[in-house]
Order: C-alpha cells, then sequence, then structure tokens
C-alpha cells in the first residue's frame, strides 16, 4: 500500500494537526522524502514530535520508515517507462509547446529563487581559484562537459573532472586545497555520485554545488549552493536551467578578471589562427 492509501485509509482519524501534515505531503512529496524531520516540521509549522505521531499513525513505525516508504513510492513512478506513458499522450504540436512551457518556467523559477550572495560568492571563487575543475556523472556529466566549455574560454587552467568513471577514483587526488570545483548534481542520485562528493568535500572547501530542491541530502558537502528548477513533467530532467547558470557564470568570470581574462582571450584567438585552416 502506499503512503497516500495510508493517508486516506486513515484520514478520517486524524488530529487536525495531523490533517495539515496530509495536506502538506499530498503537494509536497518530494520534498516529504528528502527534508529533515527539523526541516519539514518547520516548514509546515507543526512540532517534530506531532510529525512522528502522524507517521505512527498511519501505519509506520517511525519517521525514517515513513520517508523511506515515501522514496520507494517515488522511484516506482518516476520510472522511466511511467514517464514515458505519461507524455505519450500528447499530439506532437502540443508536446513542442509543453516542452518550451516548461523549460522557460524552471529558468524562470530558478532566476527568481537564485540566492544573489551565493552566485556572487560562486564567480569570485571561479575567477580566484588556481585550478577549475568541472564534474557531474551520467546525465550531469553532459552539463559538466558544456561548463568546461564555457569556463575555458575565459580563464586558464580548468578541467574536466574523470572521477567515477570505470570506478576511477585518483582525478580527485589532482584537486588542491586553494581550487575550485563546480559540481552538478540531481535527483535521482546515484550511490557513486553520494560517495564521491565527501571525497571531493575532503580536497577543497571550494565546492559549487549545483542541485535542485530538496537538497537535505547533499548540502552539507557545498561550500556554495546554486539551486536549479529541473522539474519540468518530462521523460527526464530539463537542462534548460544549468545551461543558461552556466553561460552567465562564463559572462561573470571574464567580466571580474578584467584585463587577466582579456589577454586570455587574445592568446586563445591567436592560437586558434595559427592552428586552424579556412577554406576560401
Amino acid at each position: 500500500m502506499s503512503v497516500v492509501d495510508r493517508i486516506r485509509e486513515n484520514f478520517e482519524e486524524l488530529t487536525k494537526s495531523e490533517r495539515k501534515i496530509a495536506s502538506y505531503f499530498m503537494g509536497h512529496q518530494h520534498d516529504c522524502a528528502f527534508f529533515t524531520l527539523e526541516h519539514l516540521s518547520e516548514e509546515i509549522g507543526i512540532s517534530t514530535t506531532s510529525v512522528i505521531r502522524f507517521a505512527r499513525r498511519i501505519g509506520f513505525a517511525g519517521f525514517k520508515p515513513f520517508q523511506e516508504a515515501i522514496r520507494e513510492d517515488m522511484r516506482l513512478r518516476q520510472d522511466l517507462p511511467v514517464k514515458f506513458q505519461n507524455t505519450v499522450g500528447h499530439a506532437a504540436g502540443e508536446l513542442w509547446t509543453q516542452t518550451v512551457n516548461a523549460d522557460m518556467d524552471c529558468m524562470r523559477r530558478t532566476y527568481e529563487e537564485m540566492n544573489p550572495e551565493s552566485l556572487s560568492e560562486a564567480v569570485k571563487i571561479i575567477a580566484d581559484a588556481p585550478h577549475v575543475y568541472t564534474f557531474g556523472m551520467k546525465e550531469s556529466f553532459a552539463l559538466s562537459h558544456y561548463a568546461y566549455t564555457r569556463l575555458i574560454t575565459v580563464r586558464d587552467n580548468v578541467f574536466l573532472l574523470n572521477a567515477g568513471i570505470n570506478g576511477s577514483v585518483e582525478p580527485i587526488l589532482s584537486v588542491g586545497e586553494e581550487d575550485a570545483c563546480l559540481v552538478f548534481l540531481f535527483h535521482r542520485y546515484t550511490r557513486q555520485a553520494l560517495e564521491l562528493l565527501p571525497l571531493l568535500r575532503e580536497r577543497t572547501k571550494r565546492v559549487i554545488l549545483v542541485t535542485s530542491d530538496p537538497t537535505d541530502t547533499v548540502k552539507e558537502y557545498a561550500g556554495v549552493l546554486l539551486k536549479c528548477a529541473v522539474n519540468a513533467g518530462g521523460i527526464k530532467n530539463s537542462s534548460a536551467a544549468p545551461v543558461f547558470l552556466c553561460d552567465y557564470l562564463c559572462s561573470a568570470v571574464a567580466i571580474r578578471n578584467g584585463e587577466r581574462a582579456l589577454s586570455y582571450m587574445k592568446k586563445t584567438e591567436e592560437l586558434f589562427r595559427k592552428s586552424s585552416t579556412v577554406s576560401l
């Protein structure tokens, strides 16, 4: 029986405060799956004891088993075949419009909810660090590669960190204490990504983590946290907002470094001219 079914089955027996928790759960299942007990109680405006009592009321031994059951429900709902079935009903034209609107909404939400201080700190770190590494796994590897191609155009010593490929962890040893590491990590987290993140944090405190809500599981490993909206309701997460963020970081780092960035780009252009063959 799913958590939703348990709530519905016991709803009539719930107290007023427990119904408040149930109502919050119905609209924020993703948050309930990953927020800590303290964070969740604060969000709802209820005591931690009430949340635990609610979990027991609907048949769980405590908050942890309740949260694990939510995650399992989400895992089953988030399987790609299920997402495909939810998507396939749209006609081609309608799907195009829906996709564009969903991506634009992700960028809008990211823009409105971005912490300006965190964004400024990320730019400072990337601009000033002796070396910059970009890192991501699975789908996020594409984002880390995109960030690498943007940043390497405006500053030197930018590297794509290939840790995790074929079980390799040795590349992490290249990261120094003063270096910056720009990490892309989104739900659903892989076990390997969650294992590598604290190892990166041990190497440098300058970890810039680009992720999405809720962040309770990973925020302790971030020196700077940049949240992007990526849930667009499609088969896979939307990359629109993280790509938009990479473009911003490229321009902002170039502006911050000023003449140093300009000198670097001039040398790059000269190198292109010497190494490229132009057909007329």
